[in-house]
């Protein structure tokens, strides 16, 4: 699924936290959303369905959770929680767990509740928010007086589920696949990205709040990309048919110094592509296989992902 959701200047938290969470669990007549929704310039494209459910409406002020099963367990599930009380700001806290009936979670993702990596709302002018999601991940990309994702990194951000790789990694041993993210962190250090916990090598385990992925030169490892590799040279590569077509990076996760091996990659389970440098503009729309992609951009104009749209 994608949207792009356009809130009118004077709406609500409460209105706008309503609007992203019917669009996340399906909805998808523009008509149904609420009166801060600036109808006509809101699309939904739902090619792909959103693939959330409302897990509990009273998770805090302004704040609901939703959740999303998980590939290989369809029992388990990956929990958000869309958090609209910090004025200004569109938080996605991500818990391995969150109990409905007290309204807590378990394992908050490192980072996931900190302004700094959250999305930007306004209830005075207008805005939008870009929202792609399957029920392999929910990201999203905002836009308030000309200025683009979060407040820190102005990137996107959001749940992304990886793949396994590791023989420790499986649904029976009940280790969580997917982690809070920010590409503009990302795009910056190669970091960005929090597990709720992950094994060591020597078989111990970190909880989130031991800052499991830090930046690409940290000590405690890092999301690698390829992205700031080749911004020198012509990046484009030949279509086997006398043209050039743009490289797509798959983004991997390794922790250098807790699990000093790949353990998993989002691209092919949630769509997500590090680009070359200096290759697209924000919002351009590349084909790739037949499939349509949106460039978004992070840490600035220059460095850019794809993202599948729809």
């Amino acid at each position: 699924m994608y949207a792009k959701y356009v809130y009118s200047a004077g709406s609500t938290a409460a209105n706008i936290l309503a609007d992203l969470v019917a669009i996340l669990t399906g909805e998808t007549n523009v008509a149904n959303l609420s009166a801060s929704c600036d109808k006509p310039n809101t699309s939904i494209l739902s090619t792909i369905a959103a693939g959330w459910v409302l897990h509990d409406a009273t998770a805090g002020t302004n704040a609901m959770c939703i959740k999303a099963p998980l590939a290989d367990d369809a029992n388990a599930f990956k929990y958000v929680v869309l958090d609209l009380n910090t004025a200004g700001f569109v938080l996605q806290k991500v818990y391995e767990a969150w109990d409905e009936t007290t309204n807590t979670g378990t394992n908050l993702c490192n980072n996931s509740a900190t302004t700094s990596g959250a999305q930007q709302f306004s209830t005075s002018v207008t805005g939008t928010v870009h929202i792609f999601a399957t029920a392999r991940f929910v990201l999203m990309f905002s836009n308030v007086s000309a200025t683009w994702g979060s407040s820190t990194n102005s990137g996107a951000s959001g749940c992304v589920e990886r793949t396994r790789v590791c023989p420790w990694d499986t649904p029976i041993a009940g280790w969580p696949p997917f982690a809070y993210t920010n590409l503009g962190d990302m795009a910056t250090n190669g970091g960005g990205t929090y597990p709720p916990r992950i094994l060591t090598k020597a078989g111990t385990t970190l909880l989130t709040t031991q800052t499991l992925m830090t930046a690409h030169a940290g000590t405690q490892g890092a999301v690698h990309t390829m992205m700031s590799t080749f911004a020198s040279i012509d990046q484009k590569v030949p279509d086997g048919s006398g043209g050039s077509v743009i490289p797509f990076f798959p983004i991997a996760w390794m922790n250098t110094t807790n699990m000093p091996a790949p353990y998993g990659e989002i691209s092919s389970t949630c769509g997500i592509f590090a680009l070359p440098q200096n290759i697209a503009t924000n919002l351009d729309v590349i084909v790739k296989n037949g499939l349509d992609f949106i460039c978004i951009q992070a840490a600035g104009s220059t460095k850019m992902f794809a993202v599948r749209k729809g």
